[in-house]
């Protein structure tokens, strides 16, 4: 039986994008469809890092629509309360680009977050 440290872990693996794309996809299938509890939660950081990891080559437009579909798809991951209309709207752009436009294209939404590290703004690029 797997435990929730190693889900919880799992999940943080995949939000953070710790490891590749289709290695943490097929870790997560691994384990039940995601939890009714939240067991990890998403910022607004963490929206940055995967835009910078797309900026910089390391990941591509499909993989990253792929991350945003899956963190928006699993119920076991919270999004911060504090800037959950952000990350909502965030992952809506990445994970519909049939509708937003794709990521390399059409003026992504640009992550700045002040050295606070609380407040985030979408700036068109």
């Amino acid at each position: 039986m797997v435990s929730q440290d190693q889900i919880r872990e799992a999940l943080y693996d995949l939000i953070q994008l710790r490891r590749p794309l289709a290695e943490l996809s097929a870790r997560l299938l691994t384990f039940e469809w995601s939890s009714q509890e939240e067991l990890a939660t998403a910022f607004a950081q963490d929206i940055g890092h995967a835009l910078d990891e797309f900026w910089a080559g390391k990941i591509s437009a499909d993989d990253l629509c792929a991350w945003a579909e899956e963190l928006q798809g699993r119920e076991d991951i919270a999004l911060n309360p504090q800037e959950r209309d952000f990350l909502a709207d965030a992952l809506f752009q990445l994970s519909t680009p049939e509708l937003c436009g794709p990521a390399d294209d059409v003026g992504l939404p640009r992550l700045h977050t002040f050295s606070s590290g609380t407040t985030a703004n979408l700036v068109r690029d």
